[in-house]
């Protein structure tokens, strides 16, 4: 037996054993996609509404947060800049949010 025959002949073992796996596996297969699918449903039902409630709790904080320590310091601080300096800014911001 040649080297090639010898590799073919692994080959064809190997492929063997994946095929019979596969069809030993495929009933399974079809059980855990739909476990997975009421798995996903029940934690979108249960942790949703906390998750979504989190999100708001989490934005209303950081806009508080924002007002009370950024704010002030920016108005602070483009109060100090030349008049011309902070048009260019504000210009630049407004294309920025528009692009």
């Amino acid at each position: 037996m040649t080297r090639m025959e010898s590799v073919r002949a692994a080959t064809g073992t190997a492929k063997g054993g994946v095929l019979h796996a596969a069809e030993v596996v495929a009933p399974y297969a079809g059980t855990a996609k739909d476990a997975a699918t009421r798995y996903a449903h029940t934690a979108r039902v249960q942790l949703g509404p906390k998750v979504s409630h989190a999100a708001h709790q989490a934005r209303y904080t950081a806009g508080s947060q924002y007002h009370v320590h950024i704010a002030p310091r920016l108005t602070q601080a483009r109060g100090t800049l030349p008049r011309g300096v902070d048009d260019a800014a504000t210009r630049a911001a407004a294309r920025t949010r528009k692009a």
